[in-house]
């Protein structure tokens, strides 16, 4: 009768947006606690703090208030290295003289770590006077009179904490984009001209992130910032973020007589997670990352979003089809006659007298596309909805054992979780949810190396390396191996093992594994012929006691069932256990219960209880343990 009501309702378009949440919604399969995970933990735990990590180290560079930290990652133990870096004193003094303050204002907040050429460049605070220092082989760069060489950093940096700023290192100069009232995208140090938006151009803007797009010729490369315009001021109709991208040209060099100073290439666009026809859209986009697939593979956005009424969403986007839209689209508010050569178009630093007062003028007063850029597919990958919100994705190509590739997204969740997630042609999977960390804090930010395969994530209170292929998770026996779906790894016939997959351009598939298919019974058969079951648990009781059987969750994509004589019993499921619980609704009776666990067409017996009943004496236990160490509820036993 539920799922008749539910087709009938989503005969109707204003409800077709609810069905689609309600078919979308996603739980992970798996809720795993890492083992290999390693962990360093900050006493201070007032911010989010940004990290940085070059790939094949096993080093990572945290920074923090009046502070850089060396974290070095080796075997089971994680060594820190503080060097101060505190705000210049007469910094802070101007800074305390000052009428009203925030918290830690007068302070050196870290707020950027990048590497340019040779150097590491560190930005912070500075007490209100944002500053950069340069690290050269974990030694800060002083002049010849053994002063740190130091730069202004008013336009790399806000000078408040609160304030957001994203920033790119590409070929040894810095693209800077600051939030605010007056949002600003700028080149803002390295060897070319600095140059920056137009006022007009960025209204209130929060940035997220910001991604290179290659193209055949270097000269053509494009630089893409993620943002959102933000109306403070926004009734109840309307949204109060709305996402957007910026493009500008990597050889810009400004314009001539027009835009001197300012960019002659940037173009913006609307970014929408949602169906142009249907009104369930997500509108704030959290974090995105542009992931550039093996050899000369198409580049794809993956973006995190986030709806008024608190879920989030994850949408891909073909930046080839992005890139198209900004060379094809016509103007909004421009005239229907666009100039020759078109505003937006890249060139050479030495052909850049191509851009004429014409291109320059429209460009200066009409930088927006018509074009709105809808997902792929014109939907979402998959809706979450389960009071936690994504705060930050990466994304890694792996190979299978069958030498297929794969994308596999790690998103980052508001309690410290991190999710990781299949996308395969048939659907998308989320693996498992992670859990690192001690705290339940916001992931602030993560970085993958797939030379070492780890993942680096942290919050404002702790930083964690995670191994990518942790097989060992499903290693109890081939089914568990095989269900997980982890690209990484694969059943050991041989070995008996969960084992991790090669990378190997040429592995050989020798490794049991079945991602794609919504059959997996066959996979198995070969290893195993017969899956071992828990031994019998045998359970005398008083027929007027109330006794719980409680079946361990393997997977929360399973359908779980108690069973006994081919009569079907109702369970109470919670976050552990599928519990059958008797009593006034389900009378006490006796011979063997078993549990079994339907997925992927196979179908697994996970536990069973032989069942009698004694009028003897009866045995109060406390606490029965069944499974992997899952602790359940009173159970009253009788003793024969």
């Amino acid at each position: 009768m539920i799922r008749m009501r539910m087709t009938t309702w989503c005969l109707f378009p204003l409800l077709f947006s609810f069905c689609l949440a309600v078919a979308s919604q996603k739980i992970p399969r798996l809720k795993l606690t890492p083992k290999d995970a390693l962990l360093a933990t900050f006493s201070e735990k007032d911010s989010p703090k940004p990290m940085y990590h070059e790939a094949g180290s096993n080093q990572v560079l945290i920074g923090g208030k009046g502070a850089l930290w060396f974290l070095t990652f080796t075997g089971s133990t994680v060594y820190q290295k503080m060097i101060p870096l505190k705000a210049d004193e007469k910094a802070e003094k101007d800074c305390k003289k000052r009428p009203t303050l925030e918290e830690g204002e007068c302070e050196n907040i870290i707020r950027l770590i990048k590497k340019l050429d040779y150097r590491i460049m560190v930005c912070g605070t500075n007490a209100g006077s944002p500053k950069c220092w340069f690290l050269v082989n974990s030694t800060w760069q002083q002049d010849r009179h053994g002063h740190n060489i130091t730069l202004s950093a008013d336009n790399i940096v806000p000078p408040l904490e609160s304030q957001k700023a994203v920033s790119i290192a590409i070929e040894g100069n810095l693209y800077s984009a600051v939030s605010g009232k007056k949002g600003m995208i700028q080149r803002s140090y390295g060897n070319k001209k600095g140059i920056k938006t137009e006022d007009r151009w960025l209204a209130k803007s929060e940035f997220v992130g910001a991604a290179l797009l290659p193209e055949d010729n270097p000269k053509n490369d494009e630089i893409f910032f993620f943002y959102n315009d933000v109306n403070e001021t926004a009734g109840l109709d309307k949204e109060p973020y709305k996402a957007h991208l910026g493009r500008v040209c990597k050889e810009d060099q400004g314009g001539k007589p027009i835009l001197t100073d300012s960019w002659s290439t940037f173009l913006k666009a609307r970014l929408v997670c949602g169906h142009p026809n249907e009104p369930m859209r997500f509108h704030r986009l959290r974090d995105a990352f542009v992931f550039r697939k093996e050899g000369k593979g198409e580049a794809v956005l993956y973006g995190v979003f986030s709806s008024t009424w608190g879920s989030s969403a994850v949408c891909s986007y073909s930046m080839k089809r992005v890139s198209s839209l900004f060379k094809t689209s016509s103007f909004r508010g421009g005239p229907a006659s666009i100039p020759y050569p078109r505003p937006g178009t890249c060139f050479s630093p030495e052909s850049s007298h191509q851009l004429n007062r014409g291109t320059l003028n429209y460009i200066k007063d009409h930088p927006e596309l018509d074009a709105v850029i809808y997902p792929d597919e014109e939907r979402p990958l998959y809706v979450l909805q389960n009071n936690d919100t994504y705060t930050h994705v990466v994304v890694d190509q792996v190979r299978d054992a069958s030498n297929v590739s794969y994308d596999v997204l790690y998103l980052g969740t508001a309690k410290g979780k991190i999710h990781k997630v299949l996308r395969s042609k048939d659907q998308t999977v989320i693996i498992a949810e992670i859990s690192p960390f001690k705290e339940q804090e916001p992931i602030s930010s993560m970085i993958l190396d797939t030379n070492t395969s780890h993942l680096y994530a942290d919050t404002k209170a702790e930083v964690t390396r995670l191994p990518l292929a942790d097989c060992d998770q499903y290693s109890e026996n081939c089914w568990k191996c095989v269900l997980a779906r982890d690209p990484y790894c694969g059943w050991d016939v041989d070995g008996r093992k969960c084992s991790a997959v090669s990378q190997d351009e040429n592995h050989t598939g020798r490794l049991l594994q079945s991602l794609d298919s919504t059959n997996t019974t066959y996979v198995c058969e070969a290893a195993e012929a017969k899956l071992a079951q828990e031994a019998l648990k045998k359970v005398s009781v008083d027929p007027t006691s109330y006794i719980y059987l409680p079946c361990p969750l393997r997977s929360h994509h399973a359908i779980y069932t108690w069973v006994k004589d081919d009569k079907t019993y109702p369970c109470a499921m919670d976050e552990q256990s599928c519990t059958l619980r008797f009593g006034e609704s389900t009378p006490m009776d006796q011979g063997v219960f078993k549990c079994t666990a339907k997925e992927e067409g196979f179908q697994e017996e996970i536990t069973a209880f032989k069942v009698t009943l004694n009028a003897g004496k009866v045995s109060e236990v406390s606490l029965i343990a069944v499974g992997a160490g899952i602790v359940f509820l009173t159970i009253t036993i009788l003793l024969l």
